[in-house]
């Protein structure tokens, strides 16, 4: 009886999702609303994890608040690797734009794995009378009460594309913060909102449906399945850049070993062709790299926004 003990909790520590009960299930929280990008990604990861642990792993939207409501939840869960976060770059920039956060960036999460690169792409309603971003721009400086733009949430890295185009540009266009890359998404396409700032793979089938237009992307360079939309900086607002990536998180204390092995899987399922091909066409590039990597790149993104979000006065800023 107690090698059998021993033998299971052994197998438990070498292999963490072999399990006797099937219905077990990993969570991967998506702190957005449903159809967006990140939300997108964490649908094709679910299912090619789900035949690779033979066992479900099932997406849950957590929206709200630039993600922090979804942040949360998995902050305070517990680190056996059944619960997982999707998060975009804003998670990094939220602790410098929001006062309080109801957790710590770096210290109450483990990072797995960046997981891929997204560009972010601005939009207007397709029967707008604006063709590019310098009449945008003239727009706004001849009525500064006249534009707004929407926005997945404040601190995200479409709400920092919106207020970095106000100051290098010089205009003056309020951010309008919904739930979600979707929701967003949804509000210029009715023409409730007169621009957005979204992710190229949150907004893509739309463009191409013709149900919205493009006027121009953020990266630095053009984006392939765009290839026709101009960037910002060469549309007038010299050296604008703004780029965007999605990895995963899981609590605080996660084991190391648990942590190599799902960053592991998650390299593989994410590199299947088909994935790629998939992401590729939406307009996203993956890019799988290790826990180690995925913790530099959080710290980095909070020591280069620091000074953006301090010029631009957006702490506490609703």
């Amino acid at each position: 009886m107690k090698l059998r003990i021993i033998l299971a909790i052994l197998t438990t520590a070498i292999f963490p999702f072999v399990v006797t009960a099937q219905n077990i299930s990993t969570r991967i929280i998506v702190p957005f609303a449903p159809g967006g990008a990140t939300d997108l990604v964490a649908r094709d990861l679910a299912g090619r994890l789900t035949v690779m642990w033979n066992q479900p792993v099932v997406v849950e939207n957590r929206p709200g608040a630039a993600g922090t409501i979804g942040a949360r939840q998995v902050s305070t869960a517990a680190p056996d690797g059944r619960t997982l976060l999707i998060v975009a770059s804003g998670h990094a920039i939220n602790e410098l734009v929001y006062e309080k956060l109801p957790y710590r960036t770096v210290e109450d999460f483990t990072p797995v794995a960046k997981v891929v690169d997204v560009p972010n792409v601005l939009l207007v309603p397709k029967n707008s009378p604006y063709q590019n971003v310098m009449e945008v721009v003239a727009a706004s400086k001849a009525d500064p009460s006249l534009l707004s733009y929407g926005t997945s949430g404040k601190g995200t890295s479409v709400h920092l594309s919106g207020e970095l185009f106000n100051s290098m540009s010089g205009a003056n266009i309020e951010a309008i913060y919904f739930k979600g890359d979707a929701e967003s998404l949804t509000n210029v396409m009715g023409g409730h909102v007169p621009l957005s700032f979204n992710t190229v793979p949150g907004a893509k089938e739309q463009i191409d449906a013709g149900n919205v237009r493009a006027i121009a992307v953020t990266s630095r360079t053009r984006v392939p399945v765009l290839s026709s939309v101009p960037t910002i900086a060469e549309s007038g607002v010299s050296n604008y850049e703004v780029s965007t990536w999605f990895g995963i998180l899981g609590p605080k204390d996660m084991d190391r070993a648990l942590v190599k092995r799902i960053n592991a899987d998650i390299r593989i399922a994410m590199n299947a062709p088909e994935i790629v091909k998939k992401l590729r066409d939406r307009g996203m590039i993956v890019s799988v790299g290790t826990p180690s990597d995925f913790d530099q790149l959080i710290r980095a993104e909070i020591s280069k926004w620091r000074p953006v979000v301090t010029q631009l006065g957006l702490r506490g800023k609703n």
